[in-house]
């Protein structure tokens, strides 16, 4: 009866009490869930419409100052943005437009209804965004001035991908996501119908039945749109777990306490006597005492047991003699794993001795005192040579223990002038009694990580040098053109063709550094196709005809072959080019440039030798690198982005590029690429 009382009362506290508690926290965490993944969504599309917003930005700009080159302005946005399928500009007061559009591309519809039906884009008051669901037809617009006269841009964009984005649903079954529009029409409802949301600045979750079904429903406005993202969760289907896994459990405590009753019932007069025994046997073992032995039982159920127990209690006992030695085993295999251990390791006592010093450790020592190792702590920094950038302190209470952790950023000089970045930590244990007792010193060498922050650091010093030039250059010619109305016609053309020679030079090297950068990333997507490399010589050569006639430069062609590789036509002819102007470029007059191509196992062979300057033997190493340029022709014309753009194509194209130079006979590049394009950076 008291078993009967129990089971009952324990399931009716696990489903009144428990079973609600777990429920909500069930739902809870697939609120949480639901809400994380549809953030994780809106951001997706909001990142995915951030490059179209600055996309268009980008072509009213360059429009407003170079209205003259609208036409390759807007067909290079295309090109670079797939999803986008028309661009319309109107002049306002005229009606007069420009368009240009793609072969899939839906009719643009009026003006006046884009910008009636167009919400403005936050932090981007200047364009505003429109989208039509039913033709899959998304617009950004925007209005600007040139020389007075207002004019706006449409931009179409397909929002098949954006929709994807936005209804993608790995939620499992029961649930889906919809895209609800101001206008009260929905997408990726299916064939459900749906009350409308309502549409807040913030995120809402509520309870809603959808035909007859309740469903958590989660709403979240997308901030760049003006729509409302909602996902919605058959709350039956979240349920249905926890029910049943507490039906499952009550049948399982059910079975247990008949179980435990009946053979309770049995047992109780067997085993009291024997039990009891046993018990008495196994106290000591509470203390850790194995010598008292196991009794045989009367009882024959439990004499398998004792016989167990008396096995396990000599094997603990056992054990017991031999743990101390076993402490000293795990304490010698780990000091043979600190002794190699790539980090720098001490341990050192309460008087701050070193008690143990690993292999790394010591050989810094040996390199900044080679006079002796230091003995403690204080000692090591105070070494010659050593200095302390940056400090900090922090301390943790474990079990009444205290470990202070102080973290050091030091600057290495060894005798020998080289230097190098250690950071260390020092963890100090103070026992419970607030002594110290020791501490360990761990230090890694981040000298690599501080010279690629260095690396970075130049480069981008470099790129704002290379950019400011041709930027100041236009502003000043602007500013003079603003200021001074009585210019001669004849020195202001010149003047705006020095600035478009300016803004020239200075898209190209913008547009050449982005090229780099793309294939650098593996974002650019190469179009090999099979392709002889003699027409694109021939081509490159004929383009540099009249500069190679000023200087008296002849062209030497020795092609052995002209075998097919399978290569990107176009960066082919940037690496032509950008090889053959240097050879132009870096030599005297009276020169002869020698091309040569020539097949060998398998891979096709271009040397261009320019019988030029030459390039010192120290700086030879540094030529691929982005705007690096040889310190003795810094004065020539150039961005030092041409070899390192080279030296990536080749990569791309699994090949090699290598570099042979004399001051006296000039340079000579030799890059191999192979001819079915599976070989990898290999040469014949």
């Amino acid at each position: 009866m008291y078993l009967v009382v129990v089971l009952i009362g324990a399931s009716s506290i696990i489903w009144l009490y428990i079973r609600p508690v777990y429920e909500d926290a069930i739902i809870e965490e697939r609120i949480t869930l639901i809400s994380e993944y549809q953030q994780q969504r809106i951001r997706e599309a909001e990142n995915f419409t951030g490059y179209w917003l600055l996309s268009i930005k980008e072509l009213r700009d360059q429009i407003r100052d170079n209205p003259q080159n609208v036409e390759s302005m807007a067909q290079n946005h295309i090109r670079l943005f797939p999803d986008l399928t028309a661009i319309h500009i109107t002049e306002l007061l005229s009606g007069e437009y420009f368009e240009i559009r793609t072969s899939n591309a839906n009719d643009i519809p009026s003006t006046d209804l884009i910008r009636e039906i167009s919400y403005p884009v936050p932090d981007l008051e200047d364009i505003r965004v429109s989208w039509l669901p039913a033709s899959n037809q998304f617009f950004l617009i925007s209005e600007f001035d040139i020389a007075g006269q207002p004019y706006l841009i449409t931009a179409q964009f397909q929002s098949i991908n954006l929709e994807e984005i936005l209804l993608q649903n790995v939620l499992g079954d029961g649930s889906f996501s919809t895209i609800w529009f101001m206008d009260g029409s929905v997408i990726g409802s299916g064939n459900r119908n749906l009350p409308n949301v309502l549409f807040q600045q913030i995120t809402s979750v509520r309870e809603q039945n959808i035909e007859g079904v309740p469903h958590l429903l989660v709403t979240s406005p997308v901030r760049s749109m003006p729509i409302v993202h909602a996902t919605y969760a058959d709350l039956d289907l979240v349920k249905l777990p926890v029910n049943q896994i507490f039906i499952q459990n009550l049948g399982l405590l059910v079975v247990a306490f008949v179980i435990l009753a009946l053979g309770g019932v049995f047992l109780a007069n067997r085993v009291r006597q024997p039990v009891q025994q046993f018990i008495e046997d196994v106290e000591p073992f509470a203390n850790y005492d194995f010598s008292r032995f196991f009794r045989d039982s009367p009882l024959p159920e439990l004499a398998g047991i004792t016989d167990k127990m008396e096995e396990i209690r000599k094997k603990l006992a056992h054990y017991q003699r031999i743990n101390v030695d076993k402490i000293i085993l795990q304490e010698q295999r780990n000091r043979l794993l600190m002794t190699y251990s790539v980090e720098m390791v001490a341990i050192y006592d309460e008087n701050d001795r070193f008690t143990f010093v690993n292999k790394s450790l010591t050989s810094l020592f040996d390199q900044i005192s080679p006079g002796g190792q230091p003995l403690t702590v204080g000692d090591f920094f105070g070494l010659k040579g050593i200095s302390v950038s940056m400090e900090s302190n922090a301390s943790d209470k474990i079990s009444g223990y205290v470990i202070d952790t102080r973290y050091r950023e030091l600057e290495v000089k060894t005798g020998d002038g080289h230097r190098f970045y250690i950071n260390a930590h020092l963890m100090n244990l103070q026992g419970v009694d607030s002594r110290f007792i020791g501490g360990m010193m761990l230090m890694n060498d981040v000298t690599k990580d501080r010279e690629m922050e260095q690396m970075r650091t130049e480069m981008i010093h470099t790129i704002i040098h290379e950019l400011q030039n041709p930027v100041f250059g236009c502003l000043g010619l602007t500013e003079l053109l603003m200021v001074d109305n009585d210019l001669p016609e004849n020195q202001r053309k010149e003047y705006y063709e020095v600035m478009s020679e300016s803004l020239e030079t200075l898209s190209g090297l913008i547009s050449r550094f982005l090229d780099i950068t793309r294939l650098e990333s593996g974002s650019l997507v190469l179009q090999k196709e099979p392709i002889h490399l003699y027409p694109i010589i021939a081509k490159v050569a004929k383009s540099f005809k009249r500069v190679c006639e000023e200087k008296n430069i002849t062209m030497d062609f020795k092609i052995d072959d002209t075998p097919i590789i399978h290569a990107a036509e176009d960066l082919m002819e940037d690496l032509v080019r950008n090889l053959v102007s240097n050879a132009i470029k870096y030599g005297d007059k009276d020169r002869t440039i020698e091309i040569e191509l020539k097949s060998s196992d398998g891979y096709s062979i271009l040397g261009i030798t320019d019988h030029g300057y030459g390039i010192p033997e120290g700086e030879r190493d540094k030529i691929f690198r982005k705007f690096y340029r040889a310190k003795a022709h810094r004065t020539i014309n150039g961005n030092g982005l041409g070899l390192s753009h080279v030296k990536e194509i080749v990569t791309r194209h699994n090949g090699t590029i290598s570099v042979e130079s004399n001051p006296e006979i000039g340079t000579r590049f030799r890059v191999t690429l192979p001819e079915n394009g599976d070989n990898i950076n290999a040469e014949p």
